[in-house]
């Protein structure tokens, strides 16, 4: 392989190591914010009418 080749295939590798990480960083920041939508959910004043018949799991 010449230098120019191997040059261009570590740059590309640099990109994807990138590229992975942002994807890893922005599903975990998704999963924290689902999880204080759930939190939130959880801890609101329960209503006997308003919004006792919601299932989050549907």
């Amino acid at each position: 392989m010449d230098v120019p080749a191997t040059i261009a295939a570590e740059t590309a590798i640099a990109r994807q190591n990138v590229a992975l990480s942002t994807i890893k960083h922005n599903a975990d920041q998704a999963q924290l914010f689902a999880e204080t939508i759930e939190k939130t959910v959880q801890s609101a004043p329960v209503s006997e009418t308003l919004g006792s018949n919601v299932d989050l799991f549907a």
